[in-house]
């Protein structure tokens, strides 16, 4: 494809945002625990936390396609299975009320651990996970273009936004919300995935059918 639309470069940036989820009020307690251990400024961790997760969604981006072909993979197969694991993981958390097991639940579970903890394990896989990355893959095999690339990037800024300014100003109001209030945003971000995921599904499908 030479262009893209606006539609996929919206589907890319929600999607991206969904399955990141750097909004996520309990991710903020790990990052509050993060670098109060550490002895971090707030403003100093947010960009710390933004710079990674900006690196691995942009090597993911910029890579993953090439070593996918390099290995002999369809770009249309894996963007029709990466679309039923994006799928796979909105189900979960429709029916979980919470993050996905590769949106790093397990490691969010354990707590903060040694060493720079904004870098492993939060921005990887808490933020940018599994998930995330095959999202990113997914999405620029289904267009290889300049202007595919473009959309890309502009999804990795969406995402790059958000998080500096969620953990950076936002995080003491949304950290007090209710756990039934974030049950019911993850659910809706998990319908929203779920959609996303079988849509590129389908497509993927379809496009390796020609």
């Amino acid at each position: 494809m030479g262009s893209v639309g606006i539609d996929f470069i919206l589907q890319a940036a929600v999607g991206l945002l969904v399955i990141t989820a750097p909004f996520d009020p309990v991710k903020l307690l790990f990052f509050n625990q993060t670098v109060t251990a550490r002895g971090m400024g707030r403003t100093g961790g947010a960009l710390r936390l933004t710079l990674y997760v900006t690196v691995i969604l942009a090597i993911a981006a910029l890579v993953g396609k090439e070593a996918l072909t390099a290995m002999g993979i369809n770009l249309d197969a894996f963007g029709a299975v990466g679309g039923l694991v994006i799928a796979l993981m909105g189900f979960e958390m429709l029916y979980s009320g919470g993050a996905s097991q590769a949106q790093g639940e397990r490691q969010r579970e354990e707590g903060p651990e040694s060493g720079d903890g904004l870098l492993i394990p939060l921005a990887i896989p808490m933020i940018a996970g599994p998930g995330a990355i095959t999202t990113m893959i997914t999405f620029s095999s289904q267009n290889t273009s300049w202007a595919g690339l473009g959309a890309m990037a502009t999804a990795i800024a969406a995402v790059a936004i958000v998080t500096f300014g969620f953990y950076r100003y936002m995080g003491s109001l949304l950290a007090r919300m209710k756990p039934t209030t974030v049950a019911i945003m993850a659910r809706l971000g998990g319908l929203i995935l779920a959609t996303l995921g079988f849509q590129m599904l389908l497509a993927g499908i379809g496009n390796f059918y020609g």
